[in-house]
């Protein structure tokens, strides 16, 4: 369903003139011959915007603002008066106007208003939905695994399935798709909740020095060992190691590794007394291992060790519907820790996020958010607050219309069309551009405004124009 603008002036040809002007655009209407009748409307349907005029007998249109945003509080409201002074605009402003309209009203600036005033309570709506599905699916906060799409929630499910038991995991996905997080859910959801959770990336320490990370070292051991120092499998102990990257292992760490998921214990380096340890181990990787074994990289009995149960977190190009609460969780994070009260979205930056193809999935976008949350001067995210490559990421050049100079749309016109119906087209397209504006028009084109209305005079897009003169505080 469209949305609904309420129209409420106390002159019934202006209201007339605007419910016209309106509805020509698509949306719905009501009219409202004043305050108290405009409250009536409200009650029964909310209105996405009010468009009233300021001077009115009895309710007057500040007093009506006052009152909607009392009965409807998400609805919008544009302010028009004829008594434009600088004081009675900051006074509607602050009282919470979206915009403020001067008479006599212009077609193309009224238009203007009440469209950009149906984006903001389009975005204001959409993020409190995105709000409240965030705290009925991540209660736990914004740094929660989430997710509502269907293969993310199938993911979800093998984890909570698998958390209460002490079956080893391996999580297979691309970098930032979440794997440590993925960890993080099985060990809160386990008995283990209460030990200790110790991650570890493979491929960020040295080959030479993976081996006493993990399974400590006594002194003496090499040099620089001063002291016996306890690897990471002993601090994890009564809770979880999450083994990140465990393809980057090389093959001496992996039989070690071997031994210890065989029988759950371990030897340091430079010892040979044994230490029972008990861990529950969950290992990620982003390559294939399967592969990996067959090329003779890693070890097939450590594999089917680990390998009791996969589970595959989805890319982000897999789960788009997931943007929308991905980025609000991050745009809340961001907005508090840096201090600014961004309260969400524009349509156009929310459409860009969710037709980029995140290469680098959901790390990516919480980089892009915060980077955006940084750059904003707005209390809301725009388009030209992201990344160029996200920005860049539009419909294929090939559906593109074709352009003339500096970018400029091409009209196409049939071979054998007459020039009355060339001039018509280029005049219609011409006013498509500026919304209806003539004045504008006529400059773009050359020629006076009375020269448009002839040459449509017959047409019915001249006749919803009107005529070139009119009189009274009425939209043009």
């Amino acid at each position: 369903m469209s949305p609904l603008v309420l129209v409420v002036d106390d002159e019934s040809p202006n209201l007339e003139s605007l419910g016209k002007i309106f509805e020509r655009e698509g949306w719905r209407v009501a009219l409202a011959g004043s305050g108290a009748a405009a409250l009536e409307v409200l009650r029964r349907e909310r209105a996405a915007v009010v468009v009233t005029d300021l001077m009115m007998p009895g309710m007057s249109g500040d007093e009506l603002l006052r009152a909607v945003k009392t009965v409807s509080p998400e609805s919008e409201v544009v302010v028009m008066t004829a008594y434009g002074t600088v004081e009675a605009a900051v006074a509607a402003m602050k009282q919470g106007a979206y915009d403020f309209i001067t008479k006599p009203v212009k077609r193309h600036a009224i238009v203007k208003a009440v469209r950009q005033a149906l984006e903001r309570a389009s975005l204001v709506a959409e993020n409190r939905a995105l709000k409240a599905r965030l705290a009925e699916l991540a209660p736990g906060g914004a740094g929660a695994l989430l997710g509502d799409a269907p293969a993310f929630r199938a993911v979800l499910e093998i984890l909570r399935q698998a958390a209460p038991t002490q079956a080893t995991v391996l999580l297979l996905g691309e970098s930032g798709t979440g794997k440590e997080l993925a960890a993080r859910l099985v060990h809160d959801l386990s008995p283990r909740a209460a030990g200790p959770f110790v991650p570890i990336h493979c491929a960020a320490i040295p080959e030479t020095l993976l081996e006493s990370e993990l399974f400590g070292h006594e002194k003496g051991a090499f040099t620089g060992a001063v002291a016996r120092k306890d690897g990471r499998f002993e601090r994890a102990h009564g809770g979880t190691l999450f083994l990140d990257e465990i393809g980057e292992m090389s093959p001496a760490v992996q039989v070690k590794l071997l031994r210890f998921l065989q029988d759950g214990v371990l030897e340091r380096v430079g010892g040979n007394e044994p230490v029972r340890v008990d861990v529950r181990v969950v290992a990620a990787t982003n390559k294939d291992l399967a592969a990996e074994v067959k090329a003779g990289r890693f070890r097939e009995d450590l594999f089917y060790r680990l390998d009791v149960v996969r589970v595959r977190l989805p890319p982000l190009r897999e789960r788009r519907e997931d943007v929308p609460l991905l980025a609000m969780a991050f745009l809340r994070r961001m907005a508090e820790r840096n201090g600014k009260p961004i309260s969400g979205f524009t349509p156009g930056a929310m459409a860009a996020l969710e037709r980029y193809a995140w290469p680098g999935n959901v790390r990516e976008l919480q980089h892009a958010i915060e980077r955006a949350v940084v750059l904003t001067r707005a209390d809301v995210v725009e388009v030209g607050d992201l990344p160029e490559a996200i920005r860049a990421a539009g419909p294929a050049a090939e559906a593109a219309p074709p352009a003339g100079p500096a970018g400029a749309p091409v009209l196409t016109v049939p071979l054998g069309t007459s020039m009355d119906e060339i001039e018509r087209r280029v005049i219609r397209e011409t006013l498509r551009h500026t919304h209806g504006d003539k004045n504008l028009a006529a400059q773009l084109l050359g020629i006076a405004a009375r020269t448009i209305y002839r040459k449509l005079d017959r047409d019915e897009d001249g006749r919803l124009l009107g005529p070139p003169e009119g009189g009274g505080e009425g939209a043009e």
